[in-house]
C-alpha cells in the first residue's frame, strides 16, 4: 500500500498513546491468563481501554489520519488486531440471551456510532429550535434515530433512560409544548445537558 502521506510527521503524542494503550492491555492480558489479576480487574481494565481508544479514534478523524496507516507506520498492526480482538471477545462474553443482538456490535464500530449519536442530538436540538415541535412525527423520529443510536453504545444506559424520559413527556404534552417557549427551551437545555454528558463519558472535547 505503499506511504500513508496523511499521516505528519510530529504526531509523536498520539503515537505514544496509542503504544502505550495497546502494551498496557497486551500485558495485562499475559497476567489475566496467568491468574496474577482477575476478572473483574481485567474487564475493567479493558472497558478504559476502549473508551480511550475511542477517544483516539476521533481525534485521528479530526486529523484526517487513517488509524490503518499509523499503525504500519509504528509497525504495530498486528498487536493492535490483538487487542481488539481481546477486546471483542471479552465483550461477547457480557452479552445475556435475552439481550437485542444491536449489543452485538464490536469495539470497531463504535467510532462510527459516536458519529450516530452526536449527529442525532445535534440534528433533533435544531429541529426543535427551529420550531420542529409543530411536527409531531418529525420530532418522535428523531427521538428513536437518536434512542436506537444509544442503546447501540454500551455502558450508556443511564442517558438513554434519560432521553427517553423526555421524550415520553413531549408525546405527553405535544400541544403544551409546542406553544409554551419556556417548555421548549427546558426541553433543549435537557437535551444539551445530556449530550454534555455523552461527551464527558467519553473524555471527548466539547
Amino acid at each position: 500500500m505503499g506511504e500513508d502521506n496523511n499521516i505528519p510527521e510530529n504526531n509523536t503524542k498520539i503515537e505514544s498513546e496509542l503504544f502505550a494503550l495497546v502494551k498496557s492491555i497486551t500485558n495485562l492480558n499475559k497476567k489475566y491468563q496467568k491468574g496474577i489479576v482477575n476478572d473483574n480487574f481485567f474487564r475493567k481494565a479493558l472497558k478504559n481501554t476502549m473508551n480511550n481508544l475511542v477517544k483516539l479514534h476521533m481525534i485521528l478523524k479530526e486529523k484526517n489520519i487513517q488509524m490503518t496507516g499509523l499503525l504500519q507506520k509504528m509497525n504495530l498492526s498486528q498487536e493492535y488486531n490483538s487487542i481488539i480482538e481481546i477486546i471483542n471477545h471479552m465483550s461477547s462474553l457480557s452479552v445475556t440471551d435475552n439481550t437485542d443482538e444491536i449489543k452485538n456490535r464490536t469495539f470497531l464500530e463504535l467510532p462510527g456510532i459516536t458519529s450516530e449519536i452526536t449527529s442525532s442530538f445535534i440534528t433533533l436540538m435544531d429541529a426543535l429550535t427551529l420550531d420542529g415541535l409543530r411536527k409531531k412525527d418529525l420530532i418522535l423520529r428523531l427521538f428513536e434515530e437518536l434512542n436506537q443510536s444509544l442503546n447501540n453504545f454500551p455502558g450508556l444506559d443511564d442517558i438513554l433512560s434519560e432521553s427517553r424520559s423526555i421524550q415520553k413527556k413531549i408525546q405527553s404534552h405535544f400541544d403544551e409544548f409546542g406553544v409554551d417557549t419556556t417548555l421548549k427551551k427546558e426541553v433543549i437545555d435537557n437535551l444539551y445537558l445530556l449530550f454534555k454528558e455523552f461527551q464527558n463519558r467519553l473524555n471527548l472535547k466539547s
